[in-house]
This record gives C-alpha cells, structure tokens and sequence, in this order.
C-alpha cells in the first residue's frame, strides 16, 4: 500500500469545527475525549472516547460536536492505493495493550506540532500511520480495492496526475473498453475517471497553496491549464477559491 496525506494532526478540534472540502479521502480518527457524532443516513454514530474510527472516502463525512465538550483527537486524512471502496464506518475499541494500542500509541508520539515538523518526522509517521492501517483492516476483515485491473490506473492518477491524461490511456493499462472501464471505474470509485482525477489534482493544489505556492504555480504543478482554470475546477467542486480551501487547510492544521 502507498499513502498521500492531506493533513494529519492531534488536537482538540476548535469550536466551529467544519469538515475540510476533500474528496476522495479517507480519514481515520481517534477520539483521545470529547463529545460528537458522525452524522449518516442511517442516523447518529456517536465518536466514543479510545476508539478508533476509519472512515472510507465513498461514505459522505459530515459531523457534530458539543461545543462544550469538543473532541479531541488524532486524525488522518488521506488518500490510498489501492483504494478503500467500501461505504461503511469500521469501528474499533482501542485496547491499550494490544498491537493496534500500542500502534496508536506510537503515533501519538510521533505526530509533531505542524510547524516543528522535519522530513524525518514524516517518514516515520508515514511508517507508523501504514501499519496501522493495515492491521485496522485486518482486524475489521476489510480489503482495499480488489479489482486488480483498476490498480495500475490509479497509481498513474496519482504519480502522474499533473501529465496530460486520457480516458484512453487508463482503458489500455486496464485492458479494458472504453464505456466498460467507465462503467467499472464508477462502480469501484463512485465517480468517473475523469471526476476522480479532477478532484485528486484539486486536493493536490489545496496542499500545495497551503505550503506557500502561488495559485499560478499550483495549476501548472497539478495538470490544470491556468489559475483561472484552478479556480473554476475549485469552485465549481468546493464552492471556495483555492487560496479560500487553503486558508481552511491552514487553519484546521494549526489550531
């Protein structure tokens, strides 16, 4: 497995917490305390304290705090290959004495204020972090994406989703027809390739924004044709401006 984190962090999530605009992300969580609620159609899951909560990017992820008891934390939010393509929330107790305890227990450790951060501290959260995950889906008897065809399309999307890409050059690395590889990218991924790879490059440049790159600069390293083009593609999938989804990244980051 290969992870790309969009951000990751351990903090009490602030009074007005609000979801960052990413699509086609995972996120674990682990509530350390505090009081909320993921929020589905099937009703409320309450985020209970020393459990550990993965949450598939086809599942829409919206949640509820109470404000005077905020949730504190360790989150993850990432996209993986092969991807997780389930839509349900696995769940887990976190005993402290069992490998996935003390797994956790590492991360905490290992998970650095965000501006004292090195690239070494990456390296070994990024260690840690896909350990883990590995044994939560062991645990839980989940499995990444099983339809092997897709694994080769979307490790190109996401090594080389700032080349120009074609619907075309996905259906010859799967071997498969065009309107049939659509039709099973969807099922698997829930949006087309073409959706899929368009919001991949959005987050891309959320993350690159956030870091210091002009909006210019972000477009031309995330496949997009101008800022202006960046813009529209943000707006129309988000509703904000790219320096707007930066300055939410930003905020969210280092509160």
């Amino acid at each position: 497995m290969d992870v790309w984190f969009h951000g990751y962090n351990c903090l009490l999530a602030p009074s007005n917490w609000s979801i960052l605009p990413f699509a086609c992300t995972n996120r674990l969580y682990v509530v350390l305390g505090g009081h909320a609620c993921f929020l589905s159609e099937a009703g409320e899951l309450p985020l209970r304290k020393e459990h550990l909560y993965l949450f598939p990017h086809r599942l829409p992820f919206r949640v509820r705090q109470d404000a005077n008891d905020r949730i504190n934390h360790l989150y993850f939010d990432f996209v993986l290959t092969p991807p997780l393509t389930g839509d349900q929330v696995i769940e887990l107790p976190l005993e402290r004495d069992s490998i996935i305890g003390h797994t956790v227990a590492a991360l905490l450790l290992a998970v650095k204020p965000y501006a004292q951060r090195t690239s070494a501290d990456e390296t070994l959260v990024r260690r840690y972090f896909l350990n883990l995950l590995q044994l939560v889906l062991e645990q839980s008897g989940t499995r990444p994406l099983a339809d092997e065809r897709l694994t080769p399309v979307l490790s190109c999307m996401h090594e080389r989703f700032a080349q120009p890409l074609s619907d075309a050059d996905f259906c010859r690395m799967a071997h498969l027809e065009k309107n049939h590889f659509i039709r099973v990218f969807k099922r698997a991924m829930g949006m087309t390739p073409y959706q899929y790879l368009r919001e991949y490059r959005l987050n891309r440049a959320t993350v690159l924004i956030e870091q210091g790159t002009t909006v210019s600069e972000a477009a031309v390293l995330c496949g997009f044709e101008s800022a202006a083009s960046l813009s529209h593609a943000m707006r129309r999938s988000r509703g904000l401006s790219p320096t707007a989804a930066a300055g939410r990244m930003k905020k969210a980051q280092k509160e």
